[in-house]
């Protein structure tokens, strides 16, 4: 086998994909990073001009979607078998991100956070496996979680830690009960990333907690959203054909130190 060849495993030439939140941050780099490798990919957002101009930039066909609206999320997964005629992978990157103070927060703020992060997961899981069981070949799923659901990082956040521990129990309840069609389930973990939607996070209180206290990032800084992306595309690629019901942690060391 030529090297070339065997690195072949870690592109996706010939494969099709969803990237949801693919306007900006992980999901943008993930959604890129995809295309460069020799995907199809299907850019899925909830802000239509910015998923748009991240599409049209690589040349690749774009959805709008609110992943937490049931209608929306079988239109959006039935357009990409409709472009695709198959569905290789999923990356479930969108998500809601604000704090919220925990003893102030109001009911609809939880609802909110679970009705995106883990109710919108769950159904782009299930509409995407709809068409993976059917086909040959399985599929990959990749959701993206955080280091919070294992380890909390910041204050005000409880809402955000619960949504992504619910979002890496669906991710091992799915790897289980879908093995059997050779589909894949994972999910990556990020520390802190410069991203978008950390700096909307950090708008209306400020970050104190485990995470910024000095030491707690044995790498000393923070990930680039590509950072990130490399981890899905490898869980999503064949060089990761072994792995199913992992979650990936991405954090510069943080869960060690």
């Amino acid at each position: 086998m030529s090297a070339t060849q065997a690195l072949s495993i870690y592109g996706l030439e010939g494969k099709t994909a969803i990237v949801t939140g693919a306007a900006s941050g992980i999901g943008r780099a993930t959604a890129d990073l995809f295309t460069q490798v020799g995907a199809r990919v299907l850019f899925v957002d909830i802000v239509a001009n910015a998923v748009q101009e991240a599409a049209e930039a690589s040349g690749s066909p774009w959805a709008v979607c609110d992943i937490a609206d049931e209608a929306q999320v079988q239109a959006t997964v039935d357009k990409a078998r409709a472009l695709f005629g198959r569905l290789d992978i999923l990356a479930n990157v969108a998500a809601y991100r604000r704090k919220a103070d925990t003893m102030a927060m109001p009911a609809s703020e939880w609802d909110i956070m679970h009705a995106v992060t883990t109710r919108g997961t769950f159904l782009m899981m299930r509409e995407a496996i709809k068409i993976m069981r059917e086909q040959d070949g399985g599929g990959a799923i990749v959701n993206v979680s955080s280091v919070s659901a294992d380890h909390p990082t910041i204050f005000n956040n409880m809402h955000y830690d619960s949504a992504k521990a619910g979002v890496d129990a669906m991710t091992r309840a799915a790897a289980i009960e879908f093995s059997g069609h050779g589909i894949r389930v994972n999910s990556v973990q990020p520390g802190g990333t410069d991203s978008g939607g950390a700096k909307k996070m950090g708008e209306s209180l400020p970050f104190k907690g485990p995470m910024t206290l000095p030491g707690r990032i044995p790498l000393g800084r923070i990930s680039q959203p590509v950072e990130q992306a490399r981890a899905i595309l490898f869980l999503a690629s064949d060089a990761a054909s072994y792995i199913t019901g992992h979650h990936l942690t991405v954090d510069g060391g943080y869960h060690v130190s």
